[in-house]
């Protein structure tokens, strides 16, 4: 069990820590990203304010002389910072004049042109291209003269320096890394702690476990007191009918109802009174009407207990008889419960391979054709031919053993299936 917890938790560790990287990682990739186009962009508008000023100083005198002068210092501009293009525009949206980067000039050819998207906007613009790996910024930058309307506006493209992209993507990957790493040393640390606080969440369901079987045993041990008998038919019918349970592959879930109902099988005993269960000889009908009704003050009493209530199906059902005859609810075939149609067959032939007041033992063959009479009338037909395919196997193994052999045998049985 501690090797499945330890498998289930590194395989759920693993899958949050894979899962928290890519989102944070995502996340810390998307920042740089917004990181380098902020960069970018101040860059872009630093470099362009270069000639706004220079143009503004034009528009104030626009002479052939000044145009060529002004031209000539732009074109000188351009090929020392990053603008790869910059175009001036007048008032009325048309051209003044423009520069291009002669080293960049088939990579000009490959970008949006100019347009009219941003000819009425009054604000500082930018928006990123890409080609390939390589970054531009396409800047909008509108000029105002002193009385503050727009005399004319500039256009460029902004190439974005190589060093300054591969340096951001660098330190990007270094802070990818540092969260996969980072998320791996908290996914170390959770795992010791997990499993700790795990195992002393099994200690915890341990002793309560232990407090509930204990309980169990006190409580049967109660009604086989008050029922003149000893824990030993608990032992018995409860062996019997694990040995069957798992010929016919019971989940522990339901082994676990069908080892609390076959000791707390006769719980409703308890409000029978003495005169009734203890009579020596033969019950009257009225008396028997009385008995009969054990079964549904078992289910009664079970019922304000949780732990308690899958042994229900026994408790209250392990009277009812295949062909509908059984009592109290008087239910037929497989409308009966699977554990009473088990435990049925078991509690009827410990009864009758036992000593009772009122009897002597029945040997095996003698049991054996008593069940076999009753298939398919008292039992559940396949789960008699079942449980007689074993019945000299069991009736070997715990028959005739004595109280503490069988109380070990039971021991281990619900170390099994109350894990």
């Amino acid at each position: 069990m501690i090797d499945n917890i330890h498998k289930w938790l590194i395989l759920r560790l693993t899958l949050v820590w894979l899962v928290l990287s890519l989102v944070v990682g995502g996340l810390v990739n998307y920042i740089g990203h917004i990181r380098l186009d902020n960069h970018v962009v101040d860059m872009a508008r630093a470099e362009t304010s270069h000639y706004t000023a220079d143009f503004t100083g034009y528009l104030k005198s626009p002479t052939p002389q000044a145009l060529a002068l002004f031209s000539r210092k732009i074109q000188t501009l351009i090929e020392k910072d990053h603008l790869i293009v910059v175009e001036f525009y007048g008032a009325d949206s048309k051209k003044v004049t423009e520069a291009f980067k002669s080293s960049v000039a088939e990579v000009e050819t490959r970008l949006p042109k100019h347009g009219t998207e941003f000819t009425n906007t009054s604000k500082i613009l930018c928006e990123k291209l890409t080609l390939g790996q390589e970054i531009f910024m396409r800047v909008f930058v509108p000029i105002f003269d002193d009385a503050g309307l727009r005399s004319g506006y500039l256009e460029g493209i902004y190439h974005a320096p190589n060093d300054i992209v591969v340096q951001n993507k660098r330190e990007s990957l270094w802070a990818l890394i540092l969260v996969v790493v980072v998320m791996f040393v908290i996914t170390l640390a959770l795992y010791p702690l997990i499993i700790r606080l795990d195992r002393k969440l099994l200690e915890y369901a341990h002793i309560l476990a232990l407090t509930n079987i204990g309980m169990l045993k006190v409580l049967g041990s109660a009604i086989a007191k008050r029922d003149s008998d000893t824990n030993i038919h608990n032992f018995r019918v409860a062996l019997y009918s694990v040995r069957l349970g798992e010929k016919l592959h019971l989940s522990n879930t339901a082994m676990q109802g069908l080892i609390k109902g076959a000791f707390l099988h006769d719980v409703g005993k308890i409000a029978i009174t003495d005169a009734i269960l203890l009579k020596p000889g033969k019950l009257t009908s009225e008396e028997f009407e009385t008995m009969k009704t054990h079964v549904s003050h078992g289910g009664d009493i079970l019922c304000s207990y949780d732990w308690l209530q899958d042994a229900d199906e026994v408790v209250r059902y392990h009277h009812e008889k295949f062909n509908g005859s059984g009592y109290l609810s008087g239910l037929k075939g497989e409308d009966i419960p699977l554990n009473a149609r088990i435990f049925a067959v078991v509690d009827v032939f410990d009864a009758l391979t036992s000593r009772r007041p009122y009897k002597e033992p029945f040997n095996l063959e003698t049991s054996v054709g008593i069940i076999r009479e009753a298939r398919g009338s008292h039992f559940d037909p396949a789960i008699t031919d079942l449980f007689l395919e074993q019945v000299e196997a069991l009736y070997a193994e715990i028959c005739n053993e004595d109280e503490p052999l069988l109380h070990g045998k039971l021991e281990e049985c619900i170390k099994t299936y109350f894990r």
